[in-house]
């Protein structure tokens, strides 16, 4: 979750990577350094070296923390130890930097590693453990999770683990650091929130081998008895008291760590914590949970309060609420916005007392107040709440606290509760809006409009919903840091978003609008000169890559190509230039490497470059164990497919032909898919089955028709049946969580499905078709995105319709495709959308505006050599509709 937080940290406006960040606070530098020595920065890093110092590929690295007000000190002696011995070392290069590493939302195995050291051998190893924890005595840090801690030291840490980048690319396109282990043979360099060794690697520092915990974990008085929620700060937990036998709520807070950006760390704000819910539970028993004990035991701070029973806010919600019907006759709404008031008027209740007390709640938000049985709603998590007489903490949920909050006179004490009940409210009703941008009137007028197709809100729910809107051009509808940007001079008027009555009266000609303003939005954000990235690229692409179809400048150019709109000849120089610069660091795939690159350059007429390209992917060794969509064979063979239209070149048809072949020949695909026997289009067996049917329509073999049924009945076996009766899907085997979404999801499986149906149809098929696209008919969905959000599942329906032909179809995927306006914003002549994970605008084709483009066109044009579905059509290029008589600009 850092990676996401830190990225939207780093800019005002887009997700860049941490170490682009223009003020990184304090910087940390080795003081003295000896002559000959050199320093580099390296991300979030800064390495020492000398040209004498010997290196190794691996071995006993030492991790050595520090508290944050003794970083530099530390910093200081860390440094003094290494250049006495002339080994290599890096340290975190700034204050932002630490704060990140050790905030409450970063990677537990990464958390508390401030200076790395690289000994060349064992011996070398114990030596400086030896003068690093005698030189550091006295000094506190926190404990790396990932490490040893050395002897009694508080400070110095070791693992065994790789020096250098050695990795393996993996098929999304991540990479997996690599170590040998005591064979010699490359494994995975597990870094984990535990001390791990490769087979074979025994630790030299300990007499021998601690024993594995065994039984119940007991903290003092408390048996845990589950794990709710672990994180860098520390921990939640369930657990009991063996004293009493009384179920208790136990909350966690890890030493030096678990930071805030302010600096605050989890065990301040823990006793903090205690020090509220103790004053309010004395004046008012029930507004918050009864503390019952508050203590340090080893180096960790404890908070014990009662157990409050009940379902976080989002889950009955999700329970509840008419927008979670799919199938079977309508829910009657009325049961659950009853309970939306009661829940209500109780969190009113206790805000009004703790109010009364003089503290503000400070974080209202879904997730800090639980739901009983009796709809009795109590308010959990207290570790935001402050004295009204002093600011709110710096700590909060995007969407529930007020993208801006005046300071001095004009502060409004209790500004952070009234915004954060608005916001609250909202999220009983719908999947919430804000994200990191304030709704505007306009957002919530269309929310209205979608919300009605349902249930329409009662008017005094929807009044308490949109307490907060902001106007149109109002500087708080950008993300809290993000500065004004004039529009660009020109005579056309800005963009603007349409009225509920304008899309009922012409919705198709507003959403031929809004494709051109999105298209529009995307060319003035491209910005070829950058040296990282030509459209602001999704989070995923600092992980992957920012050239590639689904996160990069190549998904960009298919939607605007798509639309009709000429590439400037920058950005499609760009492409070619990056394309075949990286290829060989990119993964072979669909969605982020080289095969989806290539569909993309075909079309451009870049004919050469492509098959350059499909080839290095079909060639590639992860294509031996990769067969999905997304990632693995059947993405390549159906680009080879796509060249083969487009060509008639037979030999790219004996290449999809040969990738088929593998598919079918294959007795279990469960190796060759995600990870816990993923389901889905991009990387289940419903994918496989969708190129086997294209594969079978090109080449008339109808073996790959029945190997493709076969994998669709395999991903039907692993439906989840809803409770009102329709199908839907989790992720895999381990996440439950159920989805309708088109690379994850109902509407993904569907997709394949649905071909079938249309062509070789089978009882099982077409029984299960109508339960699955009834769980995409959606207009409110919490992101936009063409791959998790709403434009993929207005994708979808349209090629559904399109395949069955009834209008009714292609009303329902026009209704769903106008409830992407909402997630619109006007940005000069043009519209943007917040990307996946809504912290930050995004171009991308996964979860930013070039997939919603690209969803609005399927709906309005139908079919043109799609990317992951090879659907073919006449071509249509956007064009602006017609001004609307009464239509305001």
């Amino acid at each position: 979750m850092l990676d996401v937080v830190g990225q939207a940290f780093a800019d005002r406006e887009y997700y860049a990577p941490l170490a682009t960040i223009g003020d990184r606070g304090q910087r940390f530098a080795a003081s003295n350094a000896p002559q000959g020595w050199l320093s580099s920065d390296s991300d979030i890093w800064t390495a020492w070296s000398h040209p004498e110092a010997r290196r190794a590929a691996q071995g006993w690295k030492i991790h050595v923390s520090a508290r944050l007000d003794r970083a530099q000190d530390v910093l200081d002696v860390v440094a003094r130890v290494c250049f006495a011995e002339r080994v290599p070392f890096k340290h975190v290069a700034a204050r932002t930097f630490f704060l990140a590493l050790h905030h409450k939302h970063a990677d537990r195995a990464q958390a508390g590693k401030f200076c790395a050291v690289y000994p060349h051998d064992t011996a070398t190893a114990r030596r400086l453990l030896d003068a690093l924890s005698a030189a550091l005595e006295g000094e506190e840090g926190p404990y790396v999770l990932s490490d040893r801690r050395y002897r009694d030291s508080r400070t110095v840490h070791y693992r065994y683990g790789a020096f250098s980048h050695r990795s393996r690319l993996l098929p999304d396109g991540s990479r997996e650091p690599l170590v040998r282990d005591g064979s010699g043979r490359d494994v995975p360099d597990l870094r984990r929130p535990a001390f791990v060794l490769p087979e074979g690697v025994t630790d030299p520092f300990v007499a021998e081998e601690p024993a594995p915990h065994t039984g119940p974990i007991v903290i003092r008085d408390y048996e845990v008895v589950r794990v709710l929620q672990p994180s860098n700060a520390g921990g939640a937990y369930q657990a009991v008291d063996r004293r009493t036998g009384r179920v208790v709520f136990l909350k966690e807070a890890r030493a030096h760590n678990g930071y805030s950006w302010d600096g605050v760390s989890a065990q301040e704000r823990l006793r903090r914590e205690y020090e509220v819910l103790t004053a309010v539970h004395a004046a008012a028993p029930g507004v918050c949970p009864q503390p019952l004990d508050h203590f340090t035991e080893w180096e960790h701070d404890f908070l014990v309060t009662e157990f409050v029973e009940g379902v976080p806010l989002q889950q009955w919600v999700a329970r509840t609420s008419p927008l979670t019907t799919s199938h079977g006759p309508a829910r009657d709404p009325a049961p659950h916005f009853e309970g939306c008031r009661q829940i209500l008027r109780g969190l009113d209740d206790a805000l009004a007392s703790l109010h009364a007390l003089g503290y503000r709640f400070g974080d209202l938000s879904p997730a800090n107040v639980l739901v009983a049985a009796d709809l009795r709603a109590r308010l959990v998590d207290f570790e935001a709440a402050t004295p009204l007489t002093g600011p709110p903490a710096a700590m909060g949920t995007a969407g529930f606290t007020p993208p801006r909050e005046p300071a001095g006179a004009a502060a409004d004490p209790l500004l952070r509760d009234r915004y954060g009940m608005t916001a609250l409210a909202l999220s009983l009703l719908a999947p919430p809006l804000q994200g990191a941008a304030q709704p505007t009137a306009a957002h919530l007028a269309l929310l209205r409009r979608d919300l009605t197709v349902t249930a329409r809100p009662p008017a005094d729910l929807w009044a308490r919903a949109t307490a907060f809107p902001r106007t149109d051009g109002d500087d708080a509808a950008r993300p809290a840091t993000m500065p004004a940007r004039p529009a660009p001079p020109g005579p056309a008027a800005p963009a603007a978003l349409p009225s509920p009555a304008d899309v009922d009266a012409d919705p198709e000609g507003c959403l031929a609008e809004l494709a051109v303003q999105l298209a529009t939005g995307l060319l003035e954000a491209a910005d070829p000169e950058r040296s990282d990235w030509v459209f602001p690229p999704a989070s995923e692409a600092f992980r992957t890559n920012t050239v590639c179809v689904a996160y990069g400048t190549a998904g960009v150019v298919h939607a605007l190509h798509r639309a009709g709109v000429p590439v400037p000849e920058g950005v499609e120089k760009r492409l070619v230039h990056d394309a075949l610069a990286l290829r060989e660091e990119l993964p072979p795939g669909l969605t982020a490497g080289s095969a989806g690159i290539a569909r993309v350059l075909a079309q451009l007429g870049r004919l050469d470059e492509a098959i350059e390209l499909l080839r290095a992917a079909q060639e590639h060794p992860l294509t031996r164990t990769c067969g999905t969509l997304a990632g693995g064979l059947a993405g390549i063979g159906l680009s080879w497919l796509a060249l083969h239209r487009r060509t008639r070149d037979a030999r790219h048809l004996e290449r999809a032909a040969a990738a088929g072949d593998t598919i079918v020949r294959t007795t279990d695909p469960a190796p060759t898919l995600g990870d816990h026997d993923a389901r889905g289009l991009f990387h289940g067996r419903s994918g496989l089955a969708l190129f086997l049917h294209r594969l079978a329509g090109e080449t008339g073999q109808s073996h790959y028709l029945e190997a493709g049924r076969r994998l669709l009945h395999e991903e039907l076996d692993r439906a989840l049946r809803l409770p009102d009766g329709g199908l839907s899907y989790a992720d895999n085997a381990v996440l439950r969580r159920a989805m309708p979404y088109l690379a994850v999801g109902s509407a993904g499986v569907a997709t394949a499905v649905g071909r079938y149906v249309a062509t070789s149809p089978d009882e099982r098929c077409a029984a299960a078709l109508p339960l699955l696209v009834a769980d995409a008919r959606r207009t409110c969905t919490l992101e936009a995105g063409l791959c998790t959000g709403l434009a993929g599942l207005a994708y979808f329906l349209a090629e559904h319709a399109e395949l069955t032909g009834r209008p009714a179809d292609r009303e329902t995927a026009v209704r769903v495709a106008t409830g992407l306006l909402k997630h619109a914003s006007p940005h000069g002549q043009g519209m943007r959308c917040l990307g996946a994970g809504g912290l930050r605008y995004a171009a991308d084709l996964s979860g930013g505006a070039a997939g919603v483009l690209l969803a609005l066109l399927r709906v309005l044009h139908g079919p043109q050599d799609e990317l992951f579905t090879l659907d073919h059509g006449i071509p249509s290029a956007v064009t602006a509709p017609p001004p609307r008589k009464g239509r305001s600009a």
